[in-house]
């Protein structure tokens, strides 16, 4: 299963997860999560735990949030006090994950999918944006643009001399399959250009 079109999901039906070597989302419901250290969290990762009190930091009767980022997580979650079974007061993993790789920021997206945060505690990088960026390259000939941003889809490419344009079509209907995808721009001559959704 993918989501979005950019990031292979796999739902374990386990205690834990153990030397998975790609681990970008990470939920699970537990007071203790064993074999923590034996995967690898990609850049940018979130991972909690949903417990009552991940977000005691610093010694409650379960385990701490810290836990997950000294593993590798770049972002986490819990609760501070005893929140009681309402799911609201927890991240909601489906709404974390569209969010994110939308491109929106790791808090952007923790933030929303918690309905009810009052009880609760973000920690990491609020910034991280690994789906937000993009990346160009020019080999003097062709231009090769990179942006995790783009949704898969149609898109038309536009380019000018000036900032302010006015800008031409100069490709059209291009059709990004999944994010990331490498989009390029052969006999690129001009100094500026836009990528923009098709006009159905």
């Amino acid at each position: 299963m993918l989501v979005r079109g950019a990031l292979p999901v796999e739902i374990i039906h386990s205690a834990a997860l153990e030397e998975k070597r790609d681990v970008m989302f990470y939920f699970i419901g537990a007071a203790e999560v064993p074999k923590l250290t034996t995967n690898r969290f990609l850049p940018g990762a979130v991972a909690d735990h949903l417990t009552s009190f991940g977000g005691d930091l610093t010694g409650g009767s379960q385990m701490s949030s810290l836990r997950w980022l000294e593993a590798g997580a770049t972002g986490s979650y819990g609760t501070v006090i005893e929140p009681c079974n309402l799911l609201g007061k927890f991240p909601d993993p489906g709404l974390v994950m569209k969010r994110y790789l939308a491109g929106e920021t790791l808090i952007e997206a923790y933030w929303k999918s918690v309905a009810m945060p009052g009880q609760g505690l973000f920690i990491g990088d609020p910034l991280a944006n690994p789906y937000g960026g993009y990346c160009v390259m020019f080999d003097g000939r062709e231009f090769a643009i990179q942006a995790a941003g783009l949704s898969p889809g149609l898109y038309d490419v536009k380019g000018a001399n000036q900032a302010i344009g006015p800008y031409a079509t100069i490709a059209k209907g291009i059709h990004l399959q999944n994010r990331g995808t490498v989009l390029r721009i052969p006999q690129a001559k001009l100094g500026f250009y836009q990528i923009v959704p098709a006009l159905q």
